[in-house]
């Protein structure tokens, strides 16, 4: 019987490998190293890397017949080749495909939103809403189409409106009022309502990119080292530059106010600073032209989002460096890339003129804080799709996630199924198991599943999902708060099949009886949410368990203010 070699990758919240697809310039071989890493780093099944040709990697928008052509139906091409395409949620765009889709109407969107976008159809008629005209209103384009994965405007008597727009950032409220929380958002799931007249196919985009590749490539990283890192450094907002900008502010002091109530780490800055040096962030929310001179002196601790209300944060030149170095070679406002080069591991900005109705609200803080990644707590607290938005940073990055631990065992018998345990102080809701990226029964043997025999080489991938749990948030108006993060994690191994096992193993092996039957994996004691779970397989010797930690929850664990 041969050994495996055993890889055990973080736990991983907002998704999993098999969710993400990775989108890349295949002529652009600085580009295809940030993908291979992406890969790597993230344990990405086979297939999951979509070289696009035909694009100039130095373009900065492109026609939207160009983009069907190329972009999309490369997409398209890409995820009919993999075995459970339906499972992948998120898009990772790498530097050197562009920022802009122009449209023939004369406005543009950004291609992250086209591509969110990208095969969502009408209900009623079936006409896609990719390349869809934008809706003028009294002479200006704006957002009109409803993000169907926002949480909700609230009533906002709890704070002063200074002027209309501020009335779109109030999601804060509607989180710590309700007492359950959204599911994850995933493509097929996205619900349909009065707002939202078109089919629920919506991928969650983010880019990979800086003011070059290796920018690029320090995100992957700063994105796998911020997983379940809890960060003790305060998410901070700060007071914006002017009224315009300032729309969010009423929402970032109630939202930094609530997070400090809970015991964890805030602070809202009522001064603006446009060389603010000194801190140490765990997340930093304004506005503002100008902020150079206002990133580089600060600690951005792993995980930590940058997001900054202005116009034109994320258009295309403020992606590109001059021939000396100087980055960027010509800047509108300040560019959401020096967040990167500066330490942010996730930043938004917006690649045309937005308006101050469409960025990603404080509310998010609150959700992140609870376990979701950090680009769908964004997400869920920003109002259109279809526009402007540009999110750069891992969107499997998930800073306050407790994440499930998986272990795989180092024999496999090619007539056995993989011996694999998962453990989460929760419970295990769910195992999935692939196999050079196939998806198969975790309880049936890789002969019987995939005709494979002994001596076959394979990569396993095992996935756990952890049960949702309740937490504690002191101080807000609904206290028992019930998120549904759907928190992931995962383990992989590379295997050489051993030969089969002829002799079936006796009920001393396992200290069972040979009528021993295994409870439904659903089912969990009263401990304070902890059980131990077995899924059976044909031999009594032979069965998966699935075990939740059975240690009480203590208070940390559903309020986690302090690290876990």
């Amino acid at each position: 019987m041969l050994s495996m070699l055993l890889l055990e990758m973080t736990a991983l919240a907002g998704g999993g490998p098999a969710n993400v697809m990775v989108m890349v310039n295949g002529e652009d071989l600085s580009a295809m190293a940030v993908a291979d890493h992406y890969a790597d780093v993230r344990s990405l099944p086979p297939g999951h890397i979509c070289p696009i040709n035909g694009v100039d990697p130095e373009a900065n928008s492109i026609a939207l017949d160009d983009y069907i052509s190329t972009i999309l139906d490369g997409l398209n091409g890409c995820l009919s080749t993999l075995p459970q395409q339906e499972e992948v949620d998120y898009l990772v765009l790498v530097r050197g495909l562009p920022y802009r889709v122009s449209l023939p109407t004369g406005s543009s969107v950004s291609l992250s939103a086209m591509l969110q976008v990208s095969n969502t159809t009408k209900s009623t008629t079936g006409e896609p809403l990719a390349g869809f005209p934008i809706s003028t209103w009294g002479g200006v384009k704006q957002a009109s189409i409803e993000n169907p994965w926002y949480v909700g405007s609230s009533p906002t008597d709890v704070y002063t409106l200074e002027n209309t727009y501020m009335g779109h950032y109030s999601t804060a409220i509607t989180i710590a009022s309700d007492d359950q929380q959204p599911r994850a958002p995933r493509r097929q799931s996205a619900p349909l309502s009065h707002l939202w007249e078109y089919t629920g196919n919506l991928f969650i985009v983010s880019l990979l990119d800086g003011f070059d590749h290796e920018d690029a490539m320090d995100l992957i990283d700063r994105g796998a080292a911020s997983d379940g890192s809890f960060p003790t450094a305060p998410i901070t907002c700060m007071t914006a530059a002017d009224s315009a900008r300032g729309a969010r502010d009423p929402e970032c002091a109630f939202a930094t106010d609530l997070l400090a109530r809970a015991g964890i780490p805030a602070q809202y800055i009522e001064s603006h600073d446009a060389e603010l040096s000194g801190e140490s962030l765990a997340g930093l929310l304004t506005g503002t032209t100008d902020f150079a001179d206002g990133i580089e002196g600060n600690e951005w601790v792993a995980g930590a989002f940058a997001g900054n209300l202005t116009s034109f944060g994320a258009v295309p030149n403020n992606f590109r460096c001059a021939d000396d170095g100087t980055c960027p070679a010509s800047e509108s406002q300040t560019s959401i890339a020096r967040f990167i080069r500066g330490g942010a591991t996730f930043a938004h900005g917006t690649a045309s003129e937005p308006l101050n109705n469409c960025f990603p609200g404080a509310g998010m803080f609150l959700l992140s804080t609870m376990g979701y990644s950090a680009i769908e707590s964004a997400l869920m607290t920003q109002r259109f799709l279809y526009w402007q938005n540009v999110y750069l940073g891992d969107p499997l990055s998930a800073p306050w996630a407790e994440r499930p631990v998986l272990n795989i065992s180092t024999d496999l018998p090619v007539n056995r199924p993989p011996d694999i345990t998962a453990t989460h102080p929760n419970g295990i809701a769910e195992l999935r198991l692939y196999v050079d990226g196939v998806r198969v029964d975790p309880l049936t043997s890789l002969e019987e599943s995939l005709g494979l025999t002994e001596g076959t080489d394979v990569t396993l991938l095992a996935v756990a999902l952890a049960e949702n749990a309740p937490v504690v948030r002191d101080g807000w108006p609904q206290p028992d708060q019930r998120p549904r993060p759907d928190i992931q994690g995962w383990a992989t191994a590379e295997v050489t099949l051993a030969s089969a096992i002829t002799d079936p193993a006796t009920a001393e092996d396992t200290g069972r009886d040979e009528g021993f039957t295994p409870p439904e994996p659903s089912k969990r004691s009263a401990d304070g949410g902890c059980s131990t779970l077995h899924r059976g397989a044909a031999s009594a010797s032979w069965w998966m368990a699935l075990i939740c930690a059975c240690a009480r929850r203590r208070r940390e664990h559903v309020a986690p203010a302090a690290s876990p």
